[in-house]
């Protein structure tokens, strides 16, 4: 007897399609799962027979050979339990009437308990926009991923707790209030508990309101928030730099309904974010004694890392001088391309990585170097080694890099007025309209900060305006800046300027940007 059915399998955040084919015929009892299985996949066999006969049936003496098809894609996980188990059962014919139809239109995924019971999985977000496009109609799935997987427009999800709900289905016993209408505006939905997000996406009881004084490194930040700016902050032990970058994440817009898609999809490889749609922008905070495949992404069987996680939000690499320069090197591609692609066995898994980069450091190894209070002890040879980590193309990347002073007697005991953290995001929620607007309706141009805008929109931008087109040249003949940086120049100037509320870019704009810049390498 032969039947099969399909599943999904998971290559990094992108799921394909599987089959799960079972043919059972006479001979002495064994049960074979074929198809490059992992250790989880062959532990199914104990878990399915135990499910099977705890659920009622029997569990057929026979030689039973389960094929995941194609055979030449390695299977990890516990996602196919489920499938393997109503094939079992169909094939053995100890389920009568069964909906072919259904199944045929159907896709079937998830763990099983001893008991039969259906346990959540990771990844249902990706399968479900698989099986999307599969053009399937139904997806069965277990009940504790159904709010997960309801933000993926057009699949029907059909969500069950135990072996033998799913049997009365596919035999139409049970067939009411099954078939759901899933997409809704889960943008208002309070059933997603944000007390069940871990630290990363947390704000806690922070406020920019909190940072005494250094006025110019926040409007550097609003700057950069507002864009998705690259940012460097130098300064002295206990200037600010670290209250400063942690809260970067207090004055960002929320993620809007695709971008929350794309970040829930990186953050369901992971059982603990099972049944969580993120709609905060997430902070990443890595060690700088972490692994390379702990930042990049990587592994026998590859995972997203520090710099995947940090997709659509902020990552922030504190005391950045001390991370190894292989490490520092590493960044250099994906902040290019916004994405990381690891190869394993002919397969390619693929990460997006757009973030916002947030650095800081000390400007020498003692940390006083031009400090106004302290004297550095570090020669210039020492100073030079402690830059020399931090290469020329990376510093080039950096958008805007920030001296960050130490606070003076005023700034520290005077109370003086400064900004929370909603009046700031007020102001960079509107910077973020511009550009949505502004890039809405270029064709074949999928991006929506001024950071991801490409060489020909900034051409456009300094060709169609007269004012700034002579400052650009005399800045790029002085200061003998690359492509890269003075691109870099006008996308801050840009963004600069939709905080004006200026449909161009003006001189007052594009010279800001270059303080942010160039000032920074004249001091160091």
């Amino acid at each position: 007897m032969f039947f099969k059915l399909s599943s999904f399998s998971l290559v990094g955040i992108q799921a394909i399609e599987i089959f799960v084919e079972i043919h059972i015929s006479n001979g002495l009892p064994t049960f074979t799962i074929v198809g490059l299985p992992d250790k989880a996949v062959n532990e199914s066999r104990q878990r399915v027979r135990a499910a099977i006969i705890n659920s009622g049936f029997k569990f057929p003496p026979k030689k039973i050979t389960i094929n995941l098809s194609p055979a030449d894609i390695k299977k990890e996980g516990v996602f196919y339990d489920l499938p393997i188990a109503i094939a079992i059962l169909i094939a053995s014919e100890q389920v009568k009437n069964v909906n072919f139809t259904l199944i045929e239109k159907s896709s079937f995924i998830g763990e099983l308990s001893l008991d039969g019971k259906i346990n959540s999985i990771r990844g249902i977000i990706c399968m479900a926009e698989q099986c999307r496009n599969s053009k399937k109609e139904y997806f069965f799935i277990p009940k504790d991923n159904l709010r997960q997987a309801s933000c993926i427009k057009g699949i029907n999800l059909i969500s069950s707790t135990n072996l033998i709900e799913v049997i009365n289905i596919i035999t139409n016993k049970s067939i009411e209030n099954i078939f759901i209408d899933n997409f809704k505006d889960i943008g208002e939905d309070a059933s997603f508990d944000l007390d069940n997000l871990d630290i990363s996406f947390k704000t806690l009881n922070i406020d920019f309101s909190d940072i005494k004084g250094q006025s110019k490194a926040k409007r550097a930040i609003e700057i950069a928030a507002s864009g998705m700016h690259n940012i460097l902050l130098v300064g002295p032990p206990g200037a600010g730099k670290t209250m400063l970058a942690q809260r970067i994440i207090t004055i960002m817009p929320e993620l809007n309904l695709e971008e929350s898609i794309e970040v829930t999809k990186i953050y369901s490889l992971y059982k603990k974010y099972k049944d969580i749609f993120i709609k905060i922008r997430p902070f990443r905070n890595p060690h700088h004694t972490v692994s390379r495949a702990s930042l990049i992404g990587g592994g026998i069987v590859p995972k997203p890392g520090e710099i995947s996680l940090a997709h659509r939000g902020v990552l922030f690499l504190d005391e950045f001088s001390q991370f190894p320069k292989y490490l520092i090197e590493d960044l250099r591609q994906p902040l290019e391309n916004k994405e990381i692609i690891i190869s394993r066995n002919n397969l390619f898994y693929k990460f997006p990585c757009n973030f916002m980069l947030v650095l800081a450091t000390n400007p020498c190894a003692c940390g006083y170097f031009q400090d106004s209070a302290k004297k550095c002890k570090c020669s210039t040879k020492e100073i030079e080694n402690y830059w020399k980590n931090i290469s020329g193309p990376i510093m080039d990347r950096i958008d805007m890099r920030i001296n960050v002073p130490r606070l003076d007697y005023q700034d520290f005991f005077k109370k003086l007025p400064s900004e929370n953290s909603q009046d700031i995001k007020a102001r960079i929620n509107e910077a973020h309209k511009i550009q949505k607007i502004r890039y809405k309706n270029i064709k074949n141009l999928n991006i929506n900060f001024n950071s991801e805008a490409d060489s020909k929109l900034v051409n456009q931008w300094v060709e169609k305006n007269s004012e700034i087109k002579k400052t650009v040249l005399e800045v790029f003949n002085t200061y003998k800046l690359s492509g890269r940086a003075m691109a870099s120049l006008l996308k801050v100037s840009r963004t600069i300027a939709d905080l004006d509320m200026s449909t161009n870019i003006k001189t007052k704009h594009f010279m800001e940007a270059l303080n942010y810049r160039v000032n920074f390498n004249s001091e160091i």
